[in-house]
């Protein structure tokens, strides 16, 4: 019996987000990258570049100095 796959809503809060890039490094499936847009601070803010490969381990939310992540098992 193939057990099924959990998925996970990741978030940026794009207003908190200084775009460190610590989610980027350490994410081990590559879920995060550079954002080209400016917040209200004027970081250019993290992306979800791909949602579907997040497996849940929040090791980003962990990482993140600004508290700026979030991730939620659907």
């Amino acid at each position: 019996m193939a057990a099924e796959k959990k998925s996970f809503n990741v978030q940026v809060d794009a207003v908190l987000c200084k775009g460190c890039g610590y989610c980027k490094e350490l994410c081990p499936k590559g879920v995060y990258a550079f954002g080209s847009e400016y917040n209200e601070s004027g970081y250019t803010f993290m992306t979800v570049a791909d949602m579907d490969a997040c497996i849940g381990c929040r090791t980003c939310m962990m990482a993140c100095p600004d508290f700026a992540i979030e991730v939620v098992e659907q």
